[in-house]
């Protein structure tokens, strides 16, 4: 549960294609759902669908948008404008038991509305969200769906300024959604390099949540206990410009789901393949056991913006064992775009 929880909350808020500060999405200047059948209009307008195999769907490409590199999906850098796909592993019910006002709430977003929703015979919904950061405000639209094996999730964020001019085709992109058969990525297509050592191994099973990698004890998602070894790297979605990097780094260690911080140990500069950034240590506790962790985080700046993060958690009693295997894996990091 923790890790589907962590990935769907991750996705619904990340924004891709930003290029000034840390944006989000508020407002209302949206028309609420107008149902499946006006998806068919643009389906008829735009025949042709990209395939994203390791998400197992195919998508109209918006009309002035390219296809991102580092995320699933389609993004536009001049208006900060992405739609980002991605499959998570669990159940519809449990990955999507955080799509509620309540939760959304308590990462910055508001619910504006909720609609139910069929895609090829899987239930889902559509929501339309908002979030407010540094001064910009975005508004999204998510779809979700899926089955007791896998849950799909497709988020189209933009800022509310262009609300009137794309934010009813991006909707009506995602309602055009195809699902395909799903291939797993391989280790070439993620944008870079890292090595593990023994008693973290790459999840291999997954695909889809994105250009992430997962390391466990076993190689298996989800772990079997909270306490057990989990170890993500991943890029930001799109060239954010980060002005105080620490602080960020700092609220990023702070915002994980199902993870309350209780201390937080060292704060420590870093540099590791020429990208400088910041080392945090921190001691915690699972939400929902209360089983104490350990926290091991890197966040790496790019000098083209964006960031990094590599991010370690771990039951405190394994924490002498794991937490140095966390800061040799991280050192290990190499871009390879």
């Amino acid at each position: 549960m923790k890790y589907q929880l962590l990935m769907s909350i991750a996705i619904v808020t990340s924004i891709g294609s930003v290029s000034l500060t840390m944006p989000s999405i508020a407002g209302s200047r949206f028309r609420p759902f107008e149902g499946r059948s006006t998806s068919r209009l643009l389906l008829s307008k735009q025949p042709n669908l990209v395939d994203f195999p390791e998400v197992g769907l195919a998508i109209p490409q918006p009309s002035g948008f390219t296809k991102a590199t580092s995320f699933y999906g389609f993004e536009q850098a001049a208006t900060s404008s992405s739609v980002v796909l991605s499959k998570i592993p669990g159940p519809f019910s449990a990955v999507t038991k955080g799509f509620n006002k309540e939760t959304l709430a308590t990462r910055g977003i508001s619910l504006i509305s909720k609609q139910p929703i069929k895609i090829d015979n899987q239930s889902g919904f559509l929501l339309q969200v908002s979030q407010s950061a540094a001064g910009q405000k975005f508004l999204k639209w998510i779809l979700v769906f899926g089955n007791e094996e896998s849950t799909t999730v497709g988020v189209a964020s933009f800022l509310e300024e262009n609300a009137t001019k794309i934010g009813e085709p991006l909707k009506q992109v995602l309602l055009a959604a195809s699902p395909r058969t799903s291939s797993a990525p391989t280790a070439s297509s993620l944008p870079f390099k890292i090595t593990p050592v023994a008693g973290l191994s790459l999840v291999t099973k997954v695909s889809g949540v994105g250009k992430v990698a997962l390391f466990t004890k076993d190689g298996n998602i989800p772990t079997v206990a909270p306490t057990d070894p989990l170890f993500v790297v991943a890029p930001s979605l799109g060239d954010v410009a980060i002005l105080d990097q620490k602080s960020f780094a700092t609220r990023r260690i702070s915002a994980y789901p199902q993870t309350d911080i209780v201390a937080i140990r060292s704060t420590t500069e870093i540099s590791i393949d020429n990208l400088t950034g910041w080392e945090i240590v921190a001691n915690g506790r699972d939400k929902q056991t209360k089983a104490p962790l350990a926290i091991y985080q890197v966040m790496l700046f790019p000098k083209q913006g964006g960031y990094i993060v590599i991010t370690g958690i771990v039951g405190d009693k394994q924490s002498q064992i794991y937490m140095p295997k966390f800061k040799a894996m991280a050192l290990t990091y190499r871009n390879s775009k």
